[in-house]
């Protein structure tokens, strides 16, 4: 694979691949969360199929995106025009190489365009120092609760 990130907008026609590395990136880079717990895993998987990646990526409103390296899908981020970020997922292969780094900057620049104020996502345990490092805090309703657990976080832009 080459050394850089290239992000370019999702396609309908890329949603069963994106769909394929969604379900992989949470399936085996997101134990922490879901404790390979079958039942907790099938309700956090239960919405990301094919037809709803389509669906979202072709959503007015939403803007998706695709990260490759060397032509490869390596993740998949969308973020709402109102800065909520939807999805950002990386190839399990792919993790520390800057993917979601760079899939994030794209949407902070995409919800910057749309002026959007701020960033908000539901965060995972797996992610959350990634979103910290990053400028991201927990929400001022939600500071104590998520201090050091999932949650809400926002970012102003």
């Amino acid at each position: 694979m080459s050394q850089s990130n290239d992000i370019r907008p999702a396609l309908e026609a890329d949603a069963p691949a994106a769909c394929a590395l969604v379900r992989a990136s949470i399936t085996m880079l997101c134990g922490e969360d879901h404790g390979g717990d079958a039942l907790t895993l099938e309700g956090w998987l239960v919405n990301k199929t094919p037809a709803n990646l389509a669906r979202w990526f072709a959503s007015p409103g939403i803007s998706a995106f695709i990260a490759e390296r060397g032509g490869v899908m390596t993740g998949v981020g969308a973020v709402r025009d109102d800065g909520e970020i939807m999805l950002a997922y990386v190839c399990p292969r792919a993790r520390f190489l800057g993917v979601t780094s760079a899939l994030l900057a794209r949407m902070e620049e995409s919800a910057r365009a749309k002026h959007a104020g701020r960033m908000t996502l539901t965060t995972t345990l797996t992610a959350r120092r990634f979103y910290l490092a990053r400028g991201y805090a927990a929400g001022e309703d939600e500071e104590d609760f998520f201090e050091e657990g999932p949650g809400a976080l926002v970012k102003n832009l």
